[in-house]
C-alpha cells in the first residue's frame, strides 16, 4: 500500500516533542494509532510523521485528522452512558497486564537464551504494549491537542449559567482529582521516611549540612534500609524512555531539599491529605450548587479520574521499558550492533535479524543519526537521508518569537513571577532554585524536584491530563499547559508573570 496521506491537504501538527525517545518504544503506540486505536473508540487516525534525531522524537498528526478523532471520543463519552468510567477501568486491567508481562522479562542470564527466546520476549512485549495503547490513549486523544473534552466541559457550563469569569476555575474544582496518583502516593512514602527522620534533631542537621556521601556515610542503619526499599519499588521510574534509574543518591537529594525548606515532612504530609480532603469538599459542593445533571456530574469525576490513570499506566509502562533495556542489549550484542542500531529497528527487522540473520548495518547507522517514519493503517516506512529531509520539510511553521505574552490552559490556577529556567531533563534541574519559573517542553517524574521548588509551571504541550497538569495541583503550584512555543520564545533568565487563572504568561524583561 501507498503512504496515502503523506500529502494531503490536511497540514501536519506537532503532537509531541519528546527528548529521549526512540523508535523501538515509539512504533508501539504510533502503529496503534494508525491500526488498532479504532478498536474502542471507533475512529483511527489517518496519518503520522515522526522525526528521529538520535534519542529525539518529534511526532505529527493531521491537523484536522487529530481534531476529528479527538471530536468523536468526546462524542462518545457525552452521549455513551459509563463509556469514560469503561475508559479509567480499562486502562488500569492494561496497565496491570503490562506490568505483569514486565515482571517475567528475564534480567539476567541473557546470554544462555536462544535468539528465538529474545524473539518471543521482545513481540509478547510489542504485543501488550500495543494492545495497552488502544484504551490508555483514549484520555490523552481526547483532550491534548485541540482541547476537544475541555472546550465541551466548559460549554455545558456556560449553557447552566456559569459566567466567562467564573468558568476556569470552576472547571478546575470540577475535573479535581479526588484520589492520589502514583506520583503523589510515591512523594508521601518518600516523605513518611522524613518523618522517621525529623525524630531525630541530630539527623536533621545531617541532611542540612552534609553533602549526599556524607549523609549516607553517617545514616543509621534502618533509615539507609527504608531508603533502599524506596528505590527497590521505584528505580525504574526514572526510565523516560530509553535510559534511566534512581539511585539512593537521588532520594537522599530529596530529603535534603525538603529538610532546606521551613516546613517540615509530617506538616506536609498533613497540608496535603488536608488539601485533597478539602479539595473533595469543594468539587461535591459546587456540584450541588450548580445542580449539575448526573451524567454530565459523572463526566467531570471521570476526566479527574483520566489524571490519576494516566500516571498509573505511566509506571506500568515504564517498568515495562525499563526491563526491555537489557533484552534490547543482548540483542545488540548478539549482532554485533549498538543498542541504539537495535532501538532504531521495526519489529519485523528484529525477527528477520534473530530468526534469518538479515540486517542492514550501514541502514541502521543512517537511521540511528537522522530518520523519518511515516504510518497509515496497514503501512509504515522510513525514510533517510535526503528523502527523510524532503518530508520534513511539510512540516515546518514559522513561529513569530517577538512577543510579549503566551497563552495556554490552565493547568492549576494562581498566579507566580518569577525567572526562567528552561527543564527538559534532570541534568537541567540543577539550574533551577526556589521561586524560579520552571519552563519546560511537557514535565516527566524525573524533574518532579524541580517543579516543587517552581513558583509557577509553563509547558509547550499537554492538556487536562498531561503530567504537569496533574503534579501542578497536586503540589498546588499555577501552571499553564499547551502554549506551544513557550521553550522556543522564552529563555533562560528571562522575567514573566504567569497569570494561571487566565492561561496567560507576561515577558517582563
Amino acid at each position: 500500500m501507498n503512504p496515502t496521506y503523506l500529502n494531503t491537504n490536511d497540514p501536519w501538527m506537532l503532537g509531541e516533542n519528546i527528548p529521549d525517545a526512540d523508535l523501538f518504544f515509539s512504533t508501539m503506540w504510533l502503529h496503534c494509532f494508525v491500526n488498532d486505536f479504532k478498536k474502542h473508540t471507533g475512529r483511527a487516525y489517518n496519518k503520522i510523521l515522526c522525526k528521529y534525531e538520535g534519542y529525539h522524537l518529534w511526532f505529527y498528526f493531521g491537523e484536522e485528522d487529530a481534531n476529528l478523532v479527538g471530536q468523536n471520543i468526546v462524542d462518545r463519552i457525552v452521549g455513551e452512558d459509563g463509556y469514560a468510567s469503561e475508559i479509567n477501568k480499562n486502562i488500569i486491567l492494561e496497565a496491570d497486564k503490562l506490568s505483569g508481562y514486565a515482571k517475567t522479562i528475564p534480567q539476567d542470564g541473557l546470554d544462555t537464551l536462544s535468539k528465538e527466546k529474545l524473539w518471543e520476549i521482545y513481540k509478547t512485549h510489542n504485543t501488550i504494549h500495543n494492545e495497552y495503547y488502544t484504551w490508555c490513549w483514549i484520555p490523552v486523544a481526547a483532550d491534548m491537542f485541540h482541547n476537544n473534552l475541555t472546550n465541551t466541559l466548559k460549554n455545558y457550563l456556560r449553557e447552566i449559567g456559569v459566567s466567562d469569569d467564573s468558568i476556569n476555575a470552576h472547571f478546575v474544582t470540577l475535573t479535581q482529582p479526588t484520589s492520589k496518583s502514583l506520583i503523589y502516593i510515591e512523594q508521601q512514602e518518600l516523605l513518611t521516611i522524613g518523618k522517621a527522620i525529623e525524630k531525630d534533631a541530630g539527623l536533621v542537621e545531617l541532611f542540612k549540612t552534609k553533602d549526599v556521601k556524607g549523609v549516607i556515610e553517617d545514616l543509621p542503619k534502618d533509615i539507609l534500609d527504608m531508603l533502599e526499599r524506596h528505590r527497590a519499588k521505584y528505580y525504574y521510574s526514572k526510565c523516560i524512555f530509553v535510559h534511566g534509574e534512581y539511585v539512593l543518591e537521588d532520594y537522599i537529594k530529596q530529603l535534603q531539599d525538603i529538610f532546606s525548606g521551613d516546613t517540615i515532612p509530617s506538616e506536609i504530609l498533613e497540608n496535603q491529605d488536608r488539601e485533597l480532603q478539602e479539595n473533595k469538599e469543594k468539587k461535591e459542593q459546587l456540584c450541588k450548587e450548580l445542580n449539575l445533571d448526573e451524567k454530565w456530574k459523572n463526566i467531570f469525576v471521570e476526566f479527574g479520574e483520566f489524571m490519576v490513570t494516566k500516571i498509573y499506566r505511566r509506571y506500568a509502562q515504564i517498568f515495562a521499558l525499563y526491563n526491555m533495556g537489557n533484552i534490547l542489549r543482548e540483542i545488540a550484542k548478539r549482532f554485533y550492533l549498538t543498542e541504539k542500531q537495535v532501538r532504531h529497528m521495526l519489529p519485523h527487522e528484529v525477527e528477520d535479524m534473530l530468526l534469518r540473520d538479515t540486517y542492514d548495518e550501514g541502514e541502521l547507522s543512517q537511521r540511528s543519526k537522522m530518520c523519518v517514519y511515516y504510518a497509515q493503517e496497514g503501512v509504515d516506512k522510513i525514510y533517510t537521508g535526503k528523502e527523510a529531509d524532503k518530508i520534513m520539510k511539510q512540516t515546518e511553521v514559522e513561529i513569530d518569537t517577538d512577543i510579549d505574552t503566551l497563552a495556554g490552559e490552565i493547568g492549576c490556577p494562581g498566579s507566580g513571577r518569577g525567572k526562567v529556567r528552561i527543564i527538559i531533563r534532570s541534568e537541567d534541574m540543577k539550574k533551577m532554585k526556589d521561586g524560579d519559573v520552571l519552563v519546560s517542553i511537557a514535565t516527566d517524574p524525573d524533574i518532579v524536584p524541580a517543579m516543587k521548588r517552581a513558583s509557577a509551571i509553563v509547558t509547550e504541550q499537554g492538556g487536562v491530563t498531561s503530567h504537569a497538569a496533574i503534579v501542578s495541583r497536586e503540589l498546588g503550584i499555577p501552571c499553564v499547559i499547551g502554549t506551544k512555543i513557550a521553550t522556543k520564545v522564552l529563555k533562560d533568565g528571562d522575567i514573566v508573570e504567569v497569570d494561571a487563572n487566565k492561561g496567560v504568561v507576561t515577558i517582563l524583561k
